[in-house]
């Protein structure tokens, strides 16, 4: 399969994988090789927080997958390979800016295609409709809902993996879920009870090895969990799925399809989730200038 790794600001993202593609690839390799595997679905996001952790960092670039998850993503690398081709002189970032403003408004209103992005949510998806037709194992870890001002809201009496759990069920009817819980942290202190619990609930059905990890734990603290522990638990495959339980729960609508075919999505979480602007600055404009300072150098 054909897809070429490029460098982001020191961060390693696949380009020219589609969702299907992923598909093939964790079917026929990660899923019978008997190793336990990581996707990192990669944003703007992820590559700006990986310059000032260098754990994180490291992290992606020894994912078995880092798919581009985000448009700004592509940006960066159509960007980045086309402004090294301009000769290094006095008119080299006048000439960067105006190609960078071109890029980003002719991708708006020419729908120019950059490739695909593969989200996490989009993954998640077609990983559980997977399950259904193959019987592949599936655990939800972690996740929980947010008030208007962004801070978590933890209800002893209300698990927010089941209710992900039971809303994929209703989707796809049978899809091999063996267990879903939001009870414990990320923290490391509790990697023992919680890798414990996650085996329990393997053993009560039968499963020596679990396909399939989602880890709902916010991004870095997610990676830095299933590095720690996806050995311990055996997941063939393991992926940090960050707010994905909030849109299978319906909490949060996927943006509409006006902002997604003019590469605005950021734009709309601003406006449904107001408290999320540091995160969307960071993507949206700091991590395109970044990207462009960087490509002075």
């Amino acid at each position: 399969m054909n897809y070429s790794v490029k460098d982001i600001l020191g961060v390693k993202v696949a380009f020219g994988l589609t969702v299907p593609n992923v598909l093939s690839i964790i079917k026929d390799d990660y899923l019978k090789d008997g190793k336990c595997h990581y996707i990192c679905t990669t944003n703007p996001e992820f590559i700006m927080d990986a310059q000032k952790d260098s754990a994180f960092k490291e992290i992606i670039n020894a994912a078995d997958l880092s798919v581009p998850d985000g448009n700004g993503v592509l940006f960066a690398k159509a960007y980045l390979e086309h402004v090294s081709k301009f000769q290094k002189n006095i008119f080299l970032g006048f000439r960067s800016f105006i190609y960078g403003v071109w890029l980003g408004m002719s991708s708006m209103f020419r729908n120019a295609h950059l490739g695909d992005t593969i989200s996490g949510v989009e993954l998640t998806d077609r990983l559980c409709e997977l399950s259904s037709m193959t019987n592949a194992s599936i655990f939800l870890l972690g996740g929980w809902p947010r008030d208007n001002k962004g801070n978590f809201v933890k209800n002893p009496d209300y698990d927010f993996a089941t209710l992900a759990a039971i809303k994929i069920k209703e989707k796809y009817p049978n899809v091999n879920i063996i267990g879903a819980t939001s009870q414990f942290t990320y923290e490391e202190k509790y990697d023992e009870v919680t890798v414990n619990y996650i085996k329990e609930c393997m053993s009560n059905k039968g499963v020596q090895r679990l396909d399939f990890l989602f880890v709902a734990y916010n991004h870095i603290k997610q990676e830095k969990w299933i590095v720690r522990n996806n050995f311990k638990v055996l997941a063939n495959v393991s992926i940090g799925v960050g707010g994905t339980f909030d849109y299978i729960t319906g909490i949060y609508k996927l943006a509409p399809a006006m902002y997604r075919n003019s590469r605005l999505e950021w734009l709309y979480k601003f406006i449904m989730q107001p408290w999320r602007y540091r995160r969307i600055m960071n993507a949206f404009p700091l991590f395109p200038l970044k990207v462009f300072f960087a490509s002075l150098k």
